[in-house]
């Protein structure tokens, strides 16, 4: 899968939970630093920042640097590829963002 249909895909999955989400296909649009997370996720019972990830790509620095201090602020942060997709974990997550339950 790419980047896009990864992020489609949680989007989609996202949609049909009434879960809330944001993301910026076109960085050249944006303004700021470099790294910020693909996607922002929010629902009635949490909130997540999604680095959406495929087969072989790993975190930039300035990635890095967004995840530990948005760890460091207390949010919630994951990196995301097609094995998340798979496995239950995004569905996991976005069951909890949504109603609070637990996996």
């Amino acid at each position: 899968m790419t980047h896009d249909e990864i992020v489609g895909e949680i989007q989609r999955r996202a949609k049909l939970r009434g879960i809330r989400t944001h993301y910026c296909g076109s960085s050249i649009r944006c303004t700021g630093d470099k790294g910020k997370p693909d996607l922002f996720i929010v629902g009635p019972f949490g909130s997540a920042w999604l680095e959406v990830k495929t087969a072989g790509d790993d975190l930039r620095p300035d990635q890095t640097t967004w995840r530990h201090m948005l760890i460091a602020a207390g949010q919630v942060h994951y990196v995301i590829g097609e094995a998340q997709l798979n496995d239950g974990a995004v569905d996991a997550l976005l069951r909890f963002v949504a109603t609070g339950e637990a996996a």
